[in-house]
């Protein structure tokens, strides 16, 4: 297993069979972080342009929350039906 390091982040590189091309994830991360390539350049521009992804999504402000759905029915009943 081959590994790269960029701003501080590290991969984890193989070599996929099946896929036929190198294949890494960013570890120790809370995010899916799959990258590709099929030469060591490609490789290295797909793991370095993942790491910039990560790092300014991080950087977003969250979105503002939504407000919570109110969870009843207004309905009018007949005369009759009131207790």
């Amino acid at each position: 297993m081959k590994t790269m390091t960029y701003k501080g982040y590290t991969a984890e590189i193989i070599y996929s069979d099946e896929d036929e091309c190198f294949v890494g994830r960013i570890v120790n991360i809370d995010a899916i972080s799959g990258f590709h390539g099929d030469t060591d350049d490609e490789l290295r521009v797909a793991f370095e342009d993942m790491v910039d992804l990560y790092i300014r999504t991080r950087e977003a402000p969250e979105d503002l929350p939504q407000k919570p759905y109110v969870r009843r029915l207004l309905t009018r009943l007949r005369q009759v039906l009131h207790l």
